[in-house]
């Protein structure tokens, strides 16, 4: 290559000299429809095919089967063309029919008056950093003290599960890995495992989604399903770390159950003490526990005592007039003992019918006034 005779070197000639370097880049050009019409070293030693061979070729050639039948050398101009450029990682393959992984570029080319001319497109071989990095994840995987599963997208077939989720849900390995969690029945509610695919595929992290397994003994485990979408080997996978909650959900309806305590003072009068903050979560569960009792026992007088109650919200307060209403609909009268002005402003606030709700100051008198509810009735039968 001759010096111009101001001492530089054409700009074209050193971008081929450039082009020509970057042995571990593929760098070629294409057409507006995807032909190639240029081709570096970097892109013989990566793809296995002399520029002769490869002349005039659709690029679609270094595509998998199932990518060209979905579309994607196609998709990637159009996304080039419309935004500029495309980039992607993923599987592509040489002239022998092996596989590598590829990090893609392709730029669209275009001339002043933003007509196409073609595309540049740059490719680098990572098939050896992503080998890395897959070992370095598999090591991760098996160590981690949380269960984990990697499974196919679409039909949920284990590819890999670690000693943690064997143990969670009682299967060997063997009897998970190539099998269907569907098919098995791991997922106790299949939609479950479909929303999560749903949500994941929208572009939306699942996170600490609550689900329910079953193990190979017919035990359920309640579990919160944290997920992400991933490439492995080739595959587009579900990779999921699970968090068992079952023990920590039955020892929170212990507590609930505790600090909402239903007792019989009688047989006929329930008495119900509560203490503590009552939000929304609590006042359900207190009109649950206490329909179910009041309906078993089959109660006819209960007690409310909400001496140990500093203030309940608005919202809290209108679950608690209902949870009264259901009571009084399963022939059980409800006596209020304890209200504090601040607990009778906000039941005013709501409208609550004081005309149908019995109301005393204290614990003592509520007692009272329901066992002479219950010595009146008895005088009736």
């Amino acid at each position: 290559m001759e010096p111009l005779p101001d001492g530089s070197w054409k700009s074209e000639h050193l971008l081929q000299l450039l082009v020509e370097s970057l042995k571990d880049y593929a760098i070629f050009l294409l057409d507006p429809e995807g032909r190639i019409v240029s081709w570096n070293q970097g892109a013989e030693r990566i793809k296995g095919y002399t520029f002769d061979e490869i002349r005039g070729r659709h690029f679609s050639v270094f595509y998998s089967p199932e990518d060209i039948e979905r579309g994607k050398p196609d998709y990637e101009l159009k996304v080039a063309s419309e935004e500029g450029h495309f980039e992607d990682e993923g599987w592509r393959l040489r002239k022998d029919g092996s596989r590598f992984w590829a990090y893609v570029l392709i730029t669209a080319l275009k001339d002043e008056k933003g007509i196409l001319l073609g595309f540049g497109k740059v490719t680098r071989d990572l098939t050896q950093r992503k080998w890395a990095m897959e070992a370095a994840f598999e090591k991760l995987f098996r160590a981690s003290p949380n269960p984990i599963l990697l499974s196919t997208l679409d039909d949920g077939g284990f590819i890999e599960v670690n000693e943690a989720l064997c143990d969670l849900l009682g299967y060997r390995q063997d009897e998970l890995i190539g099998q269907s969690s569907i098919t098995l029945g791991v997922w106790m509610y299949a939609e479950e495992r479909t929303h999560i695919v749903a949500e994941l595929r929208a572009g939306r992290p699942v996170r600490g989604e609550p689900c329910e397994f079953r193990t190979k003994s017919g035990e359920r485990r309640a579990v919160e399903v944290s997920a992400d979408i991933i490439e492995f080997r080739g595959n587009t996978c579900l990779f999921a770390t699970l968090l068992d909650t079952t023990e920590s959900r039955r020892l929170e309806a212990v507590v609930q159950e505790m600090s909402t305590p239903v007792l019989q003072a009688q047989e006929g009068l329930l008495v119900v003490p509560l203490i503590g903050r009552v939000d929304g979560p609590r006042a359900t569960q207190l009109r649950n526990q206490l329909l179910n009792v009041v309906h078993t026992q089959r109660a006819r007088a209960v007690v409310i005592d909400l001496t140990g109650v500093p203030h309940i919200e608005k919202e809290t307060a209108d679950g608690l007039i209902r949870a009264i209403e259901a009571v009084r609909l399963l022939g059980a009268n409800v006596i209020l003992a304890g209200i504090s002005a601040v607990i009778a402003d906000t039941l005013v606030g709501i409208g609550a019918r004081f005309n149908r709700i019995k109301t005393t100051a204290d614990l003592q008198s509520a007692l009272e006034e329901a066992k002479n509810l219950l010595s009146e009735e008895g005088s009736f039968t």
